[in-house]
Order: C-alpha cells, then structure tokens, then sequence
C-alpha cells in the first residue's frame, strides 16, 4: 500500500512536470511566432516607406513625359490642320509644328523596389487585399508599357525617321525643323498618314501614362493608410 502511495505520488509529480515542459514549449513557441510576426511587420512597414519614396521620385519623371506627350499631340494636330489648307503662306507654322514628328516618346521607367517587393512579397502577409491588387495592376501596367514601348520606338525608326531624315532640315540650335522641299505641302500625302500614325502612337502612350500616374497615386494613398494603422 505504501508502494502504491508513492508510485501515485511520483506518477503526479512526473505528469505535472511534463505539464510544465509542455507548456514551457508552446510559451517559447507562441514568443518565437511573435518575434517573428513582429520582424514581418517591420520589414513589411520599411517595404512599404520604401515604395512611396520610388513612387515620389519617378513620378514627377513620368508625369513631365505626360505633359511633353500631350504638347507633341499639338503640334501633330497643328500640323495636320496646317496640311489639310494647303496654303504656302502656312509653310513657316506648319515647319514650327512638324518638331513633334521628330519626338519619341519614352515610356521605360525603373521600378525595382515596387517590382522586387511584388516579386519576393508572399501575397499572403498582405492583408489589404485593395493595396495587393493595385500593385499586381501596376505589375501589369508596366508590362503593357514596355510591349507599347518597343511597338512606338519600331513605328518610329522604320517609318517615320526615314521621312524625316530625308525631307526635313533639322536644327539642333533651334530645336526646329524644316520641310526642304516645299511642294510636300501640296504633295502630302506620305506626310499626312505618318503624322497620322504618329498621333495614333502618341494617343496610346498618353493613355497609358495617365494609367501608370493614377495607379502610383492610388498606391501612394492607399499605401499612407496603411502605415498610419500601424
């Protein structure tokens, strides 16, 4: 009967230490998950300031490409107006319009901090599902802007710059250009259809800057909010 007594109390004295390992072991656990929780937040916090800073210091770059493009739209427009009256008189303003057909556009912007972020980020820790998607549309955005990119600078170079290399007089004193022959007022047609094309390209990439300037700022935003939370 003693035997049994201390067997019973050895028994209990084993289980309750067990119980404390036990427990000691999910209390480290659950102390480990927090550290590591919290060093996920922080590092998601710095990705967060660090893309704002990016998004502060290209934007002004895309958004001077913006207002440059709508300025080109003018003078192709001008230009193709100019055309259309067929009036030697107009030859000194139609050579002061035609600089936007000598304008290429660039739309290539570098984005490595938004891009490595979206690329080694687990979607999973990002629990604003609104600021995810904006950044897997500027992703896109971007994609789509590179692919315009490339359809822009080939328009340019195997149809446009070969006219203008051939019939327009440029001056990089003046920043202007010159028709050398001035029967292609009368004669216009190639003319016309490039700076057609031109506006058409030109259009899009406006359309596409907008897009890429809305969605940084919409990121910016959203992105401001999210860091006054924390």
């Amino acid at each position: 009967m003693l035997t049994e007594n201390k067997f019973g109390k050895y028994l209990t004295y084993a289980i309750g230490e067990i119980i404390l390992v036990v427990i000691g072991i999910l209390i480290a656990l659950s102390i480990n998950n927090w550290n590591n929780e919290n060093q996920e937040k922080n590092k998601l916090v710095d990705s967060y300031k660090s893309i704002v800073d990016e998004i502060e210091f290209v934007r002004p770059i895309v958004e001077y490409q913006y207002a440059r493009n709508d300025s080109t739209i003018i003078y192709i427009q001008k230009s193709l107006r100019l055309l259309d009256n067929i009036n030697y008189d107009s030859i000194n303003q139609l050579n002061f319009n035609l600089i936007g057909l000598t304008r290429l556009a660039r739309l290539k912007y570098d984005f490595p901090v938004i891009l490595g972020f979206i690329e080694k980020t687990n979607p999973e820790i990002i629990e604003n599902k609104k600021l995810l998607k904006l950044l897997q549309d500027f992703k896109s955005q971007l994609t789509f802007l590179d692919v315009y990119q490339t359809y822009m600078v080939d328009s340019f170079h195997n149809l446009i710059s070969p006219y203008t290399m051939k019939n327009l007089k440029f001056s990089a004193q003046n920043n202007t250009v010159e028709l050398t022959k001035r029967e292609h007022l009368i004669d216009n047609l190639e003319l016309t259809n490039l700076l057609n094309l031109k506006l058409e390209t030109d259009k899009g990439s406006s359309e596409r800057l907008k897009k890429i300037i809305n969605t940084m700022n919409k990121l910016k935003s959203e992105i401001k909010s999210e860091l006054n939370k924390k």
